[in-house]
């Protein structure tokens, strides 16, 4: 039985599939586990939510930003932008079960037996590995939560606050907790989120005060555990990330560049060009 993670997928159905054939992917006996992101500007989204569906439950997935997004809209908080492909969703008939799949899902998915652990953006640097499980819980039982979640949907766009604390509680814990596992990139040297840089060259990234997230982690309990820990989201990386215990898969399929898989158990990676999505 192998285990594979595949990167944002954004609706790009037909790489999607081209990928499960090419990792010969047995959903009767392979675990698969999805970066988030899974729809969102690509070009057919409930068609790529329906093969998760038809997968079955040996795929599990985490919340990515653009899966929010989508909730958010959903239950009339945000209005739909045309880039964003999302009203073929909400004008089908599988709206409500892509929905409560999502209400679902968790911002951290943990391999059963394997030490596998996924988020969409990584596991903010302050946090060791029940840190970070611990808030990712508290997320969950609030999106599950029919009152908590409108509420906590209503306010999670912000960019405050920056920095963790063990003393937010409420609205700011939830709203740093998410913009942690969907959003973060970089950090600066106070460990604060910078939500919208998204810049990958090393001179400008220091030239700006700034470290990626994953070069503040050398004592992280994943590591310590020998977990490996994979994320999506940061496309501009191009999957370049050179910490032994971490694994970037997010490769831009639907900015026209790849869609990738990765093998846990033999440290194998997997991708098929994109159809070219960049001008959507």
């Amino acid at each position: 039985m192998a285990t594979y993670c595949v990167g944002d997928i954004h609706g790009c159905h037909a790489e999607f599939l081209r990928l499960l054939e090419l990792i010969r992917f047995d959903e009767n006996q392979d675990d698969l586990i999805l970066t988030g992101d899974l729809i969102g500007r690509g070009p057919l989204p409930v068609e790529t939510m329906q093969e998760i569906f038809r997968l079955g439950p040996k795929v599990k997935s985490v919340l990515g930003n653009h899966d929010l997004n989508f909730l958010a809209v959903h239950y009339g908080i945000s209005k739909a932008r045309p880039k964003d492909n999302l009203e073929v969703i909400l004008n089908s008939r599988h709206r409500e079960e892509i929905v409560d799949f999502y209400l679902k899902c968790n911002l951290m998915q943990f391999h059963e037996s394997k030490p596998l652990v996924v988020s969409h953006a990584g596991i903010y640097p302050m946090w060791d590995i029940k840190a970070a499980r611990r808030e990712a819980k508290e997320i969950g039982r609030v999106l599950r939560d029919p009152q908590r979640r409108l509420i906590m949907l209503r306010n999670m766009y912000g960019d405050e606050p920056k920095v963790w604390s063990a003393t937010l509680s409420g609205l700011p814990r939830w709203r740093f907790a998410l913009s942690a596992f969907t959003r973060m990139r970089l950090l600066g040297k106070d460990w604060s989120l910078d939500y919208k840089n998204s810049a990958v060259d090393p001179q400008e990234v220091a030239s700006q005060g700034m470290t990626p997230w994953f070069r503040l982690t050398p004592e992280m309990t994943y590591k310590k555990k020998n977990y490996k820990l994979v994320f999506g989201h940061w496309a501009a990386l191009n999957g370049r990330c050179d910490e032994p215990s971490i694994r970037a898969l997010d490769t831009g399929c639907v900015w026209g560049d790849r869609l990738t898989a990765w093998r846990f158990d033999d440290d194998q990676f997997f991708s098929v060009k994109s159809a070219g999505y960049a001008s959507i």
